[in-house]
């Protein structure tokens, strides 16, 4: 009972400093007035954040407010001109780094080089994006062997029951990482585990750590990070391979065109000096692909699951006709499997990785279009409901529909406007403009792949008893695929291991 009192008063204690510091906007905000209500619209906010946001939007209309979090206060904007405002902006006021640096904690998670030198995002828009071509044997060669490991039945049995956003996380690991970093580390059942508890963690650990004070968050995540996993330990072997790959650099010698040797061809003298530095800009990438692949296709696969099997057969038959017009999996096969596509995007609109979007933060006071100033020095971002469940461009928007956006690129002009790595205001999971994310044609490639394999290798199916797809877990915001939910997965008859 004292301890269970120590952490209630602990919590009351974050959320009146986040009060004291972050409820200054003079704008209306969700929750009753005074430090009580905030204390206690803040501790709603854990749980029931997009709750608040519903709230704020009924009460509020197209006008700002403000969500109190635990981490101080939020301001929420929508509307076209908003958007169109947070799309144009150059960083001068409305910022995007520093606010992905409030939400990461990169100073305490990552190190401060990631803001500062942001190389690898540029790696990732220009040479990775040139190579994804090249990549899709690689990729196709590791998703081939490690799901023929991961979904085998037991002997004796005829199919596999796995947790699948576990699993997925470590295939995603393991299959990007041969993209990443060749077969001698994607392999490495250690390094794996531990990229993967690092990527796991980033997230949470950010969470709580904008909830203390400043001068607690460093020992609080050294703390946090030595027992349950941190980037110390992917490091650790991350540095010998990075340093044979700059050695084979300085020679001469023809590189292996990983996106390790990329990373390395942009590398400023300090880093390649000093190879810890460079490991991490690689455990940032798979934190990355790690965190957003495995949510994105464990989503999906749950919906490809929950099909019934003349729909599934719908789906392999445009897959194995484009696997066949192009001779196997290429660029342009992947770009024709139009309903794989269209599911993905539709997990990006129906769940995407957050209730909202475009966060950045002010660093100069804003004046929106209908006057209302923003104050600096407070976050923003835009609610994602009343754009992507928009009944007006999304008919039947409550309904997770896989086959809504192949049957829009059927009927109107443009193989590209519907498609799941495109980018408009009317879908803005990516982002949007200079700052979309730059990984999410790479991203697209590996689950296009995947998900194409294991269609046509096996059978999906939600666990006996189970109707319709697991509910999600939301927490502080965030959407995750529920961590305890299976699928079945049966071998098709003379299939396994073929993609024709």
């Amino acid at each position: 009972m004292q301890l269970e009192t120590l952490v209630a008063a602990s919590v009351a204690l974050v959320a009146f400093s986040a009060y004291l510091t972050h409820n200054r906007t003079g704008l209306p905000r969700i929750g009753k007035a005074g430090p009580v209500g905030f204390i206690l619209t803040a501790l709603r906010s854990i749980g029931s954040f997009e709750d608040l946001i519903k709230e704020g939007l009924n009460k509020y209309g197209g006008k700002p407010f403000v969500v109190p979090t635990m981490a101080g206060s939020v301001i929420m904007v929508s509307g076209p001109e908003n958007i169109d405002l947070i799309e144009a902006s150059d960083d001068s006021a409305i910022n995007q780094p520093i606010s992905v640096d409030e939400i990461l904690q990169l100073h305490y998670t990552m190190n401060s080089r990631q803001l500062a030198l942001p190389y690898q995002a540029v790696v990732v828009r220009t040479d990775v994006t040139r190579a994804i071509s090249s990549f899709i044997p690689e990729v196709l060669d590791e998703t081939r062997l490690s799901m023929s490991e991961a979904f085998a039945p037991k002997v004796g049995e005829k199919s596999a029951t796995i947790p699948l956003f576990h699993t997925m996380t470590h295939l995603i690991a393991r299959i990007s990482n041969r993209a990443m970093l060749g077969t001698s580390l994607c392999r490495n059942e250690t390094f794996l585990h531990d990229i993967v508890r690092f990527a796991e963690t980033v997230v949470l650990y950010a969470q709580v750590l904008r909830w203390l004070p400043r001068i607690l968050r460093r020992p609080a995540y050294l703390l946090a990070s030595s027992a349950f996993g941190g980037p110390k330990k992917p490091c650790k072997t991350l540095i010998p391979h990075l340093e044979v790959l700059i050695a084979e650099r300085a020679q001469g010698l023809e590189s292996s065109k990983t996106i390790g040797d990329f990373l390395i061809n942009h590398a400023p003298p300090e880093e390649l000096a000093n190879p810890e530095l460079l490991a991490m800009r690689v455990a940032i990438l798979n934190f990355g692909a790690i965190h957003t692949s495995s949510i994105f296709g464990s989503h999906a696969i749950f919906h490809l699951a929950a099909l019934s099997e003349a729909e599934q057969d719908d789906i392999r038959d445009e897959i194995v006709e484009a696997l066949k017009s192009e001779g196997g999996y290429t660029k342009t096969s992947l770009a024709k499997m139009r309903k794989l596509d269209s599911t993905l995007r539709e997990v990006g609109r129906f769940y995407g990785l957050s209730c909202v979007g475009l966060d950045r933060r002010l660093i100069k006071p804003v004046s929106l279009a209908d006057g209302t100033v923003l104050p600096s020095g407070y976050s923003i971002a835009v609610p994602l409901a009343p754009i992507h469940f928009d009944a007006s461009v999304y008919p039947e928007p409550e309904k997770f529909d896989c086959f809504r956006f192949s049957k829009l690129r059927n009927t109107e002009e443009g193989v590209v406007k519907h498609g799941f790595t495109t980018v408009e205001k009317n879908f803005v999971p990516f982002g949007l403009g200079r700052h979309a994310c730059p990984g999410r044609f790479l991203a697209s490639m590996e689950l296009k792949t995947m998900l194409a394999h294991m269609l046509l290798n096996y059978d999906l199916s939600l666990p006996d008893g189970v109707k319709t797809v697991p509910k999600p877990m939301k927490l502080s915001g965030f959407v995750m695929p529920n961590p305890s939910a299976c699928i079945v997965l049966a071998p098709r008859v003379g299939q396994v291991g073929q993609d024709l």
